[in-house]
């Protein structure tokens, strides 16, 4: 098995369980305490999880920074499993987009405690604020029209400059997905136009979304699901609309 197989397994089964040892992790994966001990280390300073004497427990005060108190526990939890899913796509060198939402906020602060060198483009003031706090994150701030309401910049000039860069990886919240019309959507004109110039300047582009969403529709269209887009979801995913984006060449992770 290799590390980051390993590293992995550790971590679902910390999810399951909260708490592990270097005891019964040497025994399961059949290697040194030494070697157990060096991954709960990286892992540690991958934020994933706090070692403990002789083990280590699932870190999960993630958010203490943010402001989520309006959001219900479940959703939060949700929400939350979905932004782990988003860091494990992130790598040293990357050069990715966040836009405005709940669950890039909550990305925003897993990456704040990560050692990790990348460049991040964000319209969100929070996000630039939490990511501050990293010196290995050079963060891009875009200008424009701020909106209190989404704490975001919109407006022309948003979108001229998010034109000027390249990201390798964007990550978009969105409002709603039509399924039958295979269609993105969101609350609002400024947003929609916003998250369809990021799509556009993306090389490579993950769509973020509860599952609830899909068969939703938000009052402005900013996209169809196309070709080569990822989705980042949870597992009550529909088996139909799973099937439809699979025929479509969309990849899924859930």
């Amino acid at each position: 098995m290799f590390v980051e197989e390993r590293k992995q397994s550790i971590l679902n089964i910390l999810k399951q369980k909260e708490k592990v040892s270097v005891n019964e992790l040497s025994n399961l994966f059949s290697v040194s305490k030494v070697i157990i001990r060096k991954d709960l280390c990286q892992m540690e300073e991958e934020n994933l999880l706090t070692r403990t004497h002789g083990g280590a427990i699932l870190k999960r005060k993630i958010v203490d920074k943010i402001i989520l108190k309006d959001i219900a526990k479940e959703d939060l939890e949700e929400k939350t499993a979905l932004a782990e899913k988003v860091v494990s796509l992130i790598q040293d060198g990357d050069i990715i987009f966040l836009d405005d939402s709940t669950v890039t906020i909550i990305v925003a602060a897993l990456l704040q405690k990560r050692k990790i060198k990348i460049s991040v483009i964000s319209n969100m003031l929070e996000i630039q604020k939490i990511l501050s706090e990293n010196k290995g994150i050079e963060i891009i701030s875009l200008g424009g029209i701020y909106d209190a309401r989404t704490d975001s910049f919109v407006g022309e000039m948003a979108r001229e400059n998010l034109e000027l860069f390249n990201p390798n990886k964007v990550f978009i919240g969105i409002g709603g997905i039509n399924v039958d019309k295979m269609q993105l959507s969101t609350c609002t004109i400024d947003e929609g136009k916003f998250k369809s110039t990021a799509l556009k300047v993306a090389q490579e582009s993950f769509i973020i979304t509860q599952s609830k969403k899909f068969y939703q529709d938000s009052i402005f269209n900013f996209s169809k699901i196309k070709e080569g887009m990822t989705i980042i979801t949870d597992h009550n995913i529909s088996e139909d609309f799973e099937k439809k984006l699979i025929e479509n060449n969309i990849k899924i992770i859930k």
